[in-house]
């Protein structure tokens, strides 16, 4: 597996490819997350445009991230998920718990726009 980190707009953005799996591919992208929800600010934007696989570890993981993120008012946000990984997480009924997008430019966008209105003071 890699992983590839940088900032986009205020984001962390992991590019994630190869397979996501029980054992060191998972524990590889646990370590990833852990150092962005410890030491980066602001959502994190996870790229699987490139994964191949994801097993139920997999999965779980994720699920245990979206709440440790949300706990200090952040998300993780899955950008490009392939069909297959959008039918797990249906089947798995938590599809609708993660914020979902097709594209890159999308997701920072509508987080963009998101991030903006809740910063707006009324009058």
């Amino acid at each position: 597996m890699i992983i590839d980190k940088r900032r986009v707009e205020g984001m962390v953005l992991l590019n994630v490819e190869g397979i996501i799996k029980l054992g060191q591919s998972a524990e590889f992208l646990v370590q990833s997350l852990e150092r962005s929800l410890e030491k980066d600010e602001g959502h994190v934007l996870l790229d699987l445009s490139k994964i191949n696989y994801i097993d139920s570890t997999g999965i779980g993981e994720l699920v245990g991230y979206l709440g440790r993120f949300s706990e200090r008012d952040r998300k993780l946000i899955l950008v490009s998920p392939s069909e297959r990984i959008r039918k797990l997480l249906a089947i798995a009924q938590i599809d609708s718990l993660f914020p979902t997008y097709d594209d890159l430019e999308s997701a920072i966008t509508a987080e963009r726009g998101i991030a903006a209105e809740s910063s707006e003071v009324p009058n």
